[in-house]
């Protein structure tokens, strides 16, 4: 069973997330779907029994960090999961820095790691790509080792653009990141698959054999429209 995250970014006021849990109520079952709702609603969706996940977490555990949020505080409101290294996290608050210590304060305290990894236009264009994802993987993984790390790959000129890679390139792609992780820090990770995920896409993506599942931004909006792609994938 491939597993679906459901990345709501900054998006939903408290009536539209309650109207969103009346909408998807008993409609699928909750044990690979992880919902990464604003940190105010985490609690809306485990109380619900659904999994769920943070956006982000500080890189401290407490202290003089404004405006971060503990990964003890959103354990307690039922956090399973944690995203590490979106590239918005990175673009805007210069996430690069504080990758390693994350990964490390999510594993400490029993908190999945999704890792965010990919490249950019530029990267891509000039057959970067492979380059650019081993410097994020080994600053993530250099002294975090764990089988229940979770990679993201998520090409930054994909992400809400409509442009995917080939179902080939993907392939490629997957298979380098497991390969690469294997042989590096011999442990066997999931990866999945971000970047404009939708209905007109995502029966193709599903041809791909050694992609574990999607991380998915702006089709999971709409509740009845996440809903039809819940079915469609396999």
């Amino acid at each position: 069973m491939k597993i679906i995250g459901a990345n709501f970014k900054m998006n939903f006021k408290k009536d539209d997330i309650n109207n969103y849990l009346e909408v998807i109520k008993n409609k699928f079952p909750i044990d690979n779907i992880i919902f990464f709702p604003s940190d105010l609603y985490i609690e809306n969706f485990a109380k619900n029994n659904y999994l769920v996940g943070s956006q982000n977490i500080s890189f401290q555990e407490f202290g003089a960090v404004t405006g971060d949020t503990s990964i003890l505080q959103l354990k307690e409101l039922g956090i399973k999961y944690t995203l590490i290294g979106h590239s918005e996290r990175r673009k805007y608050f210069n996430d690069d820095n504080y990758i390693a210590d994350k990964m490390k304060l999510a594993l400490k305290n029993d908190i999945i790691p999704v890792l965010c990894i990919g490249e950019s236009l530029r990267e891509y264009e000039n057959n970067l790509t492979k380059d650019k994802l081993k410097e994020q993987i080994d600053i993530a993984l250099k002294d975090n080792r764990s089988d229940k790390i979770i990679i993201a790959y998520e090409p930054i000129w994909s992400i809400g653009t409509g442009k995917i890679p080939t179902n080939d390139i993907l392939t490629e792609i997957i298979s380098f990141i497991k390969n690469y992780i294997n042989e590096n820090y011999q442990i066997n990770l999931k990866v999945i698959y971000g970047g404009s995920v939708n209905l007109d896409n995502i029966l193709e993506l599903n041809k791909i054999n050694n992609l574990d599942g999607y991380l998915i931004g702006g089709a999971t909006l709409n509740p009845n429209k996440f809903l039809e792609l819940i079915d469609k994938i396999k």
